[in-house]
């Protein structure tokens, strides 16, 4: 009970929180809409949740103050955001994609505490040496370099005390607040703030437990085992726990440090191709590679490490995917947007020959130019502009994969501004393509779709003998949702309560005053107690009637 009472607690303190950072950034009108104005400051209920004065900054600026304000869960969830160009406006992205996470580093008294709680033990029973010093430090966790009684050099992450319970409090509250919005403003919106918040959730839970990093970690060793020229750390899964992760160091140095041309040139075909690699054969890509999860060892391989974050990609995304980047490549605007469709989620009627027009122009800009000059992150923001404008809903994990592929192409053209990575991924597209119109393969799809059909036409009959019953039983139903109605019996509650208010005062005066007549009952300088005391209740509450209607602006 007492741990139910203290988890309460701390969430009308979040809440408050929240409603405060709203009103400080000029969102005091999203405290009305999802009806938190109870929780309200006193010393700020009686004045206009926003000022008539507008904001200085711009919506996007003050949302990133937002999330920078209310911590790591909330920063994160910007993060997440500023990767969906396909759901906000390209100023809105440009300005979420600055939030960072700027949080001091745990005390090693802290890392130690941990590490010994995840192991049951002294630390030193399996470790001769831990860094004091972090490698890395985040907000869910942070890294420390150490040998292992037997000699091995390994990296521990340790997650970071408390942080669980803390993201678990946000993350109810995001829920509760995101059905608030979908409810009440986001009705018949693109953008569903429930759907964002569990995707979110999903994410944030699976990075607050290693053991998941671990698996993802030895994935990519089985998938890169016959690469000699890339190297995947290896989870030490007898010191790994779901609070804390050991895996083997790497040695080695930044892509920045790397000397010749020459070696910078074959590093950034290496990288290239590892990538093409994970996303058109495995289906299994790195989420987040950019230049401080890439390690070059002394023998010039490359070695990947951080596999928090990442992407999976079924065969039939990966051949929708490889025809999209075939389309554009053969400047065939037609088949292009057939790709586009079939990846993504058309949210309303959309029409197709404006789409196909929108995709010409893009590939018009193109036209004639070699792949060396084509600049992939440039026309991979514009389709993702162009899928916004059109209200196409793309999938996450097709999301994630272009920010990867920007992130990329970024890291190369530092190392090599030269290399074609367009014709590097050709032979990996055309391959996957190949595959896909194999004389096996269409022959095993053929006689799967005849088997699916066969089972349609085989319980066709039972099917409409149910549904010929249920009419004969007049237990058919059909079941009508009238969108918006809410919205409507919620401001009808709003009228009805004010109307009552107002009865309840007025017969309060009506009453009050006629015990004032009277000469009966107990009296306060020589009037009736019951009197005056109704003619107080109906001044508090026909004060506090006229505060809300003047606080709602229609009057």
């Amino acid at each position: 009970m007492l741990k139910g009472i203290t988890r309460g607690y701390r969430h009308i303190k979040r809440y408050r929180e929240i409603v405060e950072v709203l009103i400080k950034h000029g969102f005091g009108y999203l405290v009305e809409v999802m009806d938190l104005y109870h929780l309200v400051p006193l010393t700020k209920r009686l004045k206009k949740l926003d000022s008539s004065k507008p904001p200085k900054d711009t919506r996007a600026i003050r949302i990133r103050k937002v999330l920078e304000e209310l911590g790591p869960t909330f920063i994160k969830l910007g993060q997440l955001l500023s990767t969906r160009p396909d759901l906000l406006p390209r100023s809105y992205i440009e300005e979420l994609e600055k939030l960072q996470e700027e949080v001091p580093p745990m005390d090693f008294e802290q890392v130690v505490k941990r590490v010994e709680e995840e192991l049951g033990g002294s630390y030193h029973n399996y470790f001769t040496t831990l860094s004091a010093i972090p490698l890395a430090s985040a907000s869910i966790g942070q890294v420390h370099q150490g040998t292992l009684n037997n000699g091995e050099q390994v990296v521990v992450k340790v997650q970071r005390v408390d942080i669980e319970s803390k993201v678990e409090t946000d993350l109810e509250i995001m829920k509760n607040l995101a059905q608030m919005l979908e409810k009440r403003l986001f009705t018949q919106a693109l953008i569903s703030p429930v759907e964002i918040v569990d995707n979110f959730s999903e994410l944030i839970k699976r990075e607050l437990d290693y053991r998941i990093e671990a698996r993802n970690s030895t994935k990519f060793k089985k998938n890169f085992a016959e690469e000699v020229k890339v190297g995947v750390a290896d989870p030490v899964w007898e010191l790994t726990t779901r609070r804390m992760l050991t895996m083997e160091y790497i040695a080695g140095k930044k892509i920045g440090e790397l000397g010749s041309k020459s070696t910078r040139e074959e590093m950034a075909k290496i990288i290239t191709r590892s990538f093409m690699k994970q996303t058109l054969i495995d289906g299994f890509f790195h989420g987040d590679p950019h230049p401080g999860n890439i390690i070059i060892t002394p023998d010039n391989k490359l070695a990947l490490i951080d596999f928090g974050l990442v992407g999976q990609l079924s065969r039939v995304d990966r051949e929708a995917i490889a025809s999209l980047f075939i389309s554009l490549i053969r400047k065939d605007a037609q088949r292009a947007v057939k790709e586009l469709l079939k990846l993504g989620v058309v949210t309303n009627e959309i029409n197709c020959q404006e789409l196909q027009r929108d995709f010409y122009k893009l590939i018009d800009d193109y036209y004639g130019a070699t792949l060396s000059d084509i600049e992939l992150g440039v026309i991979i923001n514009r389709m993702l502009d162009i899928a916004y404008s059109y209200k196409i809903k793309l999938p996450s994990e097709f999301i994630l994969l272009t920010k990867s592929l920007i992130t990329i192409e970024g890291v190369v053209s530092k190392l090599a501004p030269e290399l074609d990575i367009l014709a590097i991924g050709k032979p990996f597209v055309y391959q996957l393509l190949k595959n896909r119109y194999h004389p096996k393969r269409l022959f095993k799809n053929g006689m799967r779709d005849v088997r699916d059909i066969i089972e349609i036409l085989a319980g066709l009959p039972d099917s409409i003998q149910q549904i010929l019953t249920m009419i004969d039983d007049k237990n058919l139903t059909l079941k009508l949702e009238h969108l918006g109605i809410k919205e409507i019996i919620s401001k009808l509650d709003i009228v009805t309560n004010r109307l009552s208010v107002s009865l309840i005062v007025s017969a309060l005066i009506i009453g009050s005053s006629l015990m004032m007549l009277s000469d009966k009952g107990a009296t306060f300088f020589n009037f009736p107690v019951i009197g005056v005391t109704g003619y107080i209740i109906a001044v508090v509450l026909g004060f506090w009637l006229v505060i809300s209607i003047l606080r709602s602006g229609r009057f």
